[in-house]
C-alpha cells in the first residue's frame, strides 16, 4: 500500500477543484432530484449500447470487465464541466440526463462515470450502485468533512459486492490505459482513500470510524 500514497499527487492534477463540482455527486444539489417524464425516458436508453459492449461476454465477470474497459477507453474526464457551475446545473437535472450527456459529450465527472457504469450494468442484469462519499487530497487530508466530494461504484459479482472507482482509474492511468488498481479493489486498500456516506459500502466487517479514516495515511 505504500506505493499508493503517491496517488494523491496524480489525482490532484485531474480533480483539483472537487469543491466546485456541485453536480458531480448525484443527489447533493436539489436540481439532481428532479424527476424525468415518461416521454423523456422513452427517448433515451442505454440498452443498445450495453448489449453491444457485452455481446461477446459469457459471464457477469466478463460483462463487468467489458463495461469498465469501454468506459475507460471512450469517456474522458470533463474539465470544462468541472469548471462551470452553470453547465453542471444544466446537466445535473436527473440521473438519466447525466448519463445521456456523458454519452453525448464523451466526457464525465465522477458522478457521470459512476452512473454510466451503474446503468450499463443494470441493462445486462448486473447489480451496481453509485456510492457517494469522501476522498482525500494530495496531502492525505479531507477537502470537506461534512459534504461528500466524490462518487464511485460497487458491483455485485458471484454474490459479493466489490469496489471500483473509474474516475481514479482514468486519472491515475496513462493515455488510454487505466490504473486497474482501482478496479475491484480490496476493501482494505480502498479504505485508505475512500470513505462512503453509508459505512456498509466500505465492504468491511468492522468498518473504520470516520475519525480513524481521517487519521490513516
Amino acid at each position: 500500500m505504500i506505493r499508493r500514497h503517491i496517488f494523491y499527487i496524480a489525482f490532484l492534477c485531474i480533480c483539483s477543484t472537487v469543491s466546485g463540482q456541485i453536480g458531480s455527486v448525484i443527489g447533493k444539489n436539489e436540481s439532481s432530484k428532479k424527476s424525468v417524464t415518461k416521454h423523456d425516458k422513452k427517448q433515451f436508453s442505454t440498452k443498445e449500447l450495453s448489449f453491444s459492449i457485452t455481446r461477446n461476454s459469457i459471464s457477469d465477470s466478463e460483462r463487468v470487465v467489458d463495461i469498465y474497459k469501454w468506459i475507460t477507453e471512450n469517456i474522458s474526464y470533463d474539465n470544462e464541466l468541472m469548471r462551470s457551475e452553470n453547465l453542471q446545473k444544466e446537466i445535473y437535472t436527473s440521473e438519466e440526463n447525466v448519463v445521456k450527456e456523458v454519452l453525448d459529450r464523451k466526457m464525465a465527472l465522477c458522478g457521470g462515470f459512476a452512473l454510466l457504469f451503474k446503468y450499463l450494468c443494470a441493462d445486462v442484469g448486473i447489480k451496481a450502485e453509485a456510492v457517494n462519499g469522501f476522498t482525500k487530497d494530495y496531502s492525505g487530508n479531507l477537502q470537506k468533512r461534512k459534504v461528500p466530494n466524490h462518487t464511485w461504484n460497487v458491483v455485485k459479482l458471484n454474490g459479493e459486492w466489490q469496489l471500483l472507482d473509474i474516475t481514479w482509474a482514468i486519472g491515475h492511468g496513462s493515455k488510454n490505459v487505466p490504473d486497474n488498481f482501482w478496479f475491484l479493489t480490496k476493501p482494505t486498500d480502498f479504505i485508505y482513500s475512500h470513505y462512503p456516506e453509508d459505512t456498509k459500502w466500505t465492504l468491511m466487517e468492522n468498518p473504520l470510524s470516520f475519525y480513524d479514516f481521517q487519521r490513516i495515511r
